[in-house]
């Protein structure tokens, strides 16, 4: 089921559809997986990718699905190591949707086996098998996301449920219609450590109504700090390139939370009004600056956005983390996001850079 009313090629829907349509679309799938027939499984999964890339830190190799709603507990077991529960809660990870996050530490390089065990109310535990490849080889810039090669399983989703889709002779990639929420989030790369250039498009289709919404790049993402064993993990750490309607405009961010810890922010934006369905083009970078000695000093952003057929603008968009909130210097994915609003993306180029 489609919650979204098309209307004059755009789509238009109320936080109260949005809310009664994607609770039935998800829970659709989990009444498929389960129903009344005992032998379908309990556990629905989304996204496993057959090969993670790189991880690095608090960047997790993160398994995404959802599960009936008669199951009361879940576990997960990695390479015969000990049973761990993790839980659905908050607004990153909304009953029956689920993430899984495993660290780098305890990945293996090569074959990774994973049991996902599901207890119900009433019945026995039932164990889904699983297994995925992890490649902690250092990624080879530049790298450009072909959409149409990428199975959706496949996807290297942090959060939500993601698909890719045929459009207008080409394949672009969005959360699935129906569960549009709090922060969708899409690893296009692996950890690397560096100056990076972003080029990608993205078309803008609808959001929730009464919330706030953003959609764009993460130049720098380094996940969801937060102590061992908490789950889901509720911090962040990233360099941003969006839209976003709390500031009604264009611009970038850097942002770092330590699990329930007070966040630190740096921003800024220009006022921009954006049209649905249009094309746009986005050009982001953002590299390490160092001292003479070489040592770390911070990190610094740039963004260009601007409608496709338009020319590219001449001026940056500038912003440096030590104004507000100093990012750790490390490793960090590149990534897509969309934050409670439905918008697709093209293809995704990223490239090396020098600071």
């Amino acid at each position: 089921m489609n919650y979204l009313k098309q209307t004059s090629e755009t789509y238009k829907y109320t936080r109260r559809t949005f809310l009664q349509t994607s609770a039935i679309t998800a829970a659709g799938i989990v009444v498929h997986g389960c129903g009344s027939n005992q032998q379908e499984p309990l556990v629905k999964i989304f996204h496993l990718p057959k090969h993670f890339s790189r991880r690095y830190g608090e960047f997790t190799a993160n398994i995404c699905g959802a599960i009936a709603k008669q199951v009361k507990q879940l576990k997960y077991q990695l390479n015969e190591g000990e049973w761990l529960e993790f839980v659905q809660k908050g607004n990153r990870v909304p009953p029956p949707l689920f993430t899984l996050e495993i660290r780098a530490e305890n990945l293996s390089t090569g074959t990774n086996q994973l049991k996902i065990e599901a207890t119900p109310g009433k019945g026995e535990p039932e164990i889904t098998n699983l297994e995925f490849e992890y490649d902690p080889s250092p990624i080879q810039l530049p790298v450009t996301l072909d959409w149409s090669t990428i199975d959706n399983r496949n996807l290297e989703v942090q959060d939500g449920y993601w698909e890719t889709f045929a459009a207008d002779g080409g394949w672009r990639v969005r959360p699935k219609p129906g569960f549009e929420d709090y922060d969708r989030l899409l690893a296009v790369t692996g950890a690397f450590p560096g100056g990076r250039r972003i080029e990608t498009d993205v078309i803008f289709h609808g959001h929730i109504e009464d919330r706030l919404y953003g959609f764009g790049v993460l130049p720098m993402w380094g996940g969801h700090p937060d102590q061992v064993g908490v789950s889901p993990r509720q911090g962040w750490n990233f360099g941003i390139a969006w839209y976003y309607s709390d500031d009604q405009g264009v611009g970038m961010e850097f942002g770092y939370k330590y699990g329930k810890d007070k966040p630190t922010w740096v921003s800024s934006y220009r006022n921009f009004d954006y049209q649905e369905g249009v094309r746009y083009l986005l050009i982001a970078e953002c590299v390490p600056e160092l001292d003479e000695a070489g040592k770390h000093l911070r990190y610094r952003q740039r963004l260009k956005w601007h409608a496709a057929g338009e020319p590219e603008p001449d001026q940056w968009m500038e912003l440096t983390d030590t104004e507000g909130a100093p990012l750790p210097p490390g490793e960090y994915a590149v990534g897509l996001v969309a934050h409670r609003c439905q918008v697709d993306f093209g293809s995704v180029t990223v490239t090396s850079i020098e600071g």
